[in-house]
């Protein structure tokens, strides 16, 4: 029995340690690269899938093999292509080195070489570069990569700056290959260089050295682009004369007709500021006002004494695709700017067209985040939510000198918007936001929301403070633990079991409630807070909350309100004033918000005349050094994103009145 049992003991042990080894194995095959029956075959399904990462791991996991032979140059090749797809040169470049050092087949090496020289030509060696092209020319066995090499030869003499070596050797290139592909690119290259590189001296030297022809077309464009910025309007009508007469079959040719014939319209010379707006349809009454500010603003223009007229051409949005009315404008060189569109995504689509012609284009209206950055040439001029949430912050703790919020948002676009911007600036200036709460559009009920802020109905509060009294419990510190808000007996006799004549109120943790909602919806929320006792917090808005209706709803539940808007009609500002007197007297009704950032634009624009500026470039170049502008629309500087950076109007509910607080 001893024997059998010592022989079930070994046993088993002899299957414990097969089964501890067999473990130990399997951990560490997971922590290998992926098993394959053929590394070198799965690399390659792999690299030519596109797979480029798992490729890699499989090449590597081969070559640990140290393979000689064929597939190991190839393995070293394939490692050196994924590196310089990844923008990884130097590395490629020592891949490539080692597939050389390994003699390897003829066709391998010429691909290897290529590569090499491509790599050398990024990393800036140029003259090994220069030797290696030069080799592959010479004696690459396929004539599409020695037009490759050659191209590459000719951006070389660009990155030399010789310009001149670099057009002619891409334009042999462009003329001798039969290859679309390398026609096309080297085209594309020739046409790069001359739209970036060449100054106008250069260009003007280059347009006489060519009698007809590519790249002819490409110098005289780019020519008539410059004189057109430039509004250099002698030469700007010799130079479409001239390509006219060379190219009449040309694309262009249309659009250059057109800037020859308003030329020629404009016997006068005057300035013209561009003017989009839907004048008709669903938002003609947006667009009417927008335009009746920037008229009045042009007809105060005084530019007379300087020898210059300003006039407008306005283009109506809706009636035609917006990117064909401001092309129009575009190509007259007498257009300075443009002044619109009023919506967002019309500034997105137009922003191709600022950017090709040079034209500043400057909205009065549209607000989404971001749309200044997407060219050099947009610009705007309106109260944006970043704007709003950024001011009214500023204003609650450097004027108000309030420090812990709460944020109580609905669930849309524009109140994520407004309190993102909100908590950023609070926090930059040192304050707090002690809770951010949302509710839904459609809510009429704030009970939910306004019991997370602390809120206690007036029986809630007296039942909670006889518990208190009756058991002995001491109120929590406020933030202690969440805690938002707690009972301030403020009077109250006991009379048995019971305290008679109790007056408590609600003492927060906080100091304001931001409500970055419209009038009809914190118009219901005032009362309810006041309901639940919340009313000590001053209560701050966005510009949503300027309306009439907003103080009927509020009545009396509004003690300590304050917003901030674009502008206020009643404002005490001399220059609102006169804008306001001017307006009425003009167009026989009162301005709104959109009328007055229209009237700033168009003035900003005047602005930039007045500093001398007689052509678009000119006219971007100041628009950019705007600074403390005293527009009606509030104190304006332009950032160099192009964006207004703005001083708003705080206002302030008194007496159920909205009246100006700075």
């Amino acid at each position: 029995m001893k024997s059998k049992a010592s022989s079930f003991f070994c046993g088993a042990f002899f299957f414990s340690l097969v089964f501890l080894f067999a473990f130990i194995v399997e951990a560490e095959e997971r922590d290998a690269p992926p098993p394959a029956l053929n590394p070198f075959l799965e690399a390659e399904h792999s690299y030519y899938s596109g797979d480029f990462d798992k490729a890699q791991l499989l090449y590597q996991y081969y070559l640990n093999g140290k393979p000689s032979g064929d597939r190991g140059n190839t393995a070293l090749y394939r490692l050196g292509t994924i590196h310089q797809k990844n923008f990884s040169c130097a590395t490629a470049l020592r891949y490539y080195k080692m597939v050389l050092n390994r003699a390897p087949a003829l066709e391998l090496t010429h691909d290897t070489k290529f590569g090499q020289a491509q790599c050398l030509f990024e990393l800036e060696q140029h003259d090994e570069a220069e030797a290696s092209l030069k080799e592959i020319v010479f004696s690459h066995p396929d004539a599409k990569k020695k037009w490759e090499a050659k191209i590459y030869l000719g951006r070389l003499d660009e990155k030399r700056l010789d310009y001149k070596k670099a057009i002619e050797k891409l334009k042999v290139i462009y003329s001798q290959s039969e290859d679309k592909t390398i026609q096309d690119q080297t085209k594309e290259l020739i046409r790069q260089i001359v739209i970036k590189n060449l100054d106008k001296i250069t260009l003007i030297r280059f347009s006489k050295m060519y009698s007809s022809g590519f790249p002819l077309d490409q110098i005289l464009l780019r020519l008539i682009s410059i004189y057109r910025d430039e509004r250099d309007l002698e030469e700007l009508q010799k130079t479409i004369t001239r390509f006219l007469q060379l190219f009449p079959e040309k694309s262009e040719r249309l659009a250059l007709e057109s800037t020859l014939k308003q030329i020629e319209e404009n016997k006068e010379n005057k300035l013209r500021l561009g003017v989009v707006l839907p004048l008709t349809g669903e938002m003609s009454l947006n667009g009417q006002q927008v335009l009746q500010g920037i008229q009045l603003a042009v007809n105060e223009s005084n530019l007379t004494y300087q020898g210059e007229e300003l006039e407008t051409v306005v283009k109506n949005s809706a009636s035609a695709p917006i990117e064909q009315l401001v092309e129009k404008l575009a190509t007259d060189p007498s257009v300075i700017g443009v002044v619109g569109p009023v919506l967002s995504d019309s500034v997105r689509d137009l922003v191709p067209i600022a950017d090709r012609y040079h034209l500043p284009m400057m909205t009065p209206t549209a607000s989404s985040s971001g749309l200044a950055e997407l060219s050099p040439y947009v610009f705007r001029n309106a109260v944006t939510r970043k704007l709003q949430g950024k001011y009214i912050a500023e204003y609650a703790v450097n004027r108000l000198g309030l420090r812990r919020f709460v944020i109580l948002h609905p669930t849309e676009e524009f109140g994520f918007e407004l309190t993102d911007f909100f908590v950023k600036e609070v926090e930059s200036l040192g304050g707090e936001v002690v809770s951010v709460i949302p509710y839904e559009r459609s809510q009429t009920d704030f009970k939910k929301q306004i019991h997370e802020m602390g809120g206690i109905d007036d029986d809630g509060l007296r039942t909670l403070v006889n518990d208190q009294e009756k058991n002995n419990i001491e109120s929590k510190s406020l933030g202690q633990n969440g805690q938002m808000s707690r009972p301030l007996v403020e009077m109250g006799l006991w009379s048995g079991d019971e305290v008679q004549n109790l007056k408590v109120s609600l003492e927060l943790s906080y100091d304001a409630i931001f409500l970055p909602g419209f009038y009809d919806k914190v118009g219901l929320i005032v009362p309810q807070l006041v309901f639940y006792n919340i009313d000590t917090a001053t209560l701050l808005g966005s510009r949503g909350w300027n309306s009439p209706e907003l103080t009927k709803m509020t009545g009396k539940h509004m003690r300590k309100g304050y917003f901030i808007d674009g502008f206020y009609a009643q404002s005490k500002r001399p220059e609102v004033v006169k804008f306001v007197r001017e307006y009425k007297n003009t167009f026989g009704e009162d301005p709104t918000l959109l009328s007055a950032q229209a009237y700033d634009a168009a003035k900003m624009f005047v602005k930039t005349i007045h500093s001398g500026a007689k052509n678009r470039l000119q006219v971007k170049k100041e628009l950019l050094q705007i600074r403390r502008f005293q527009g009606v629309s509030g104190e304006t500087t332009i950032l160099p994103t192009g964006e207004a950076e703005k001083k708003l109007f705080a206002m302030k509910i008194v007496k159920k009145k909205i009246v100006e607080d700075n």
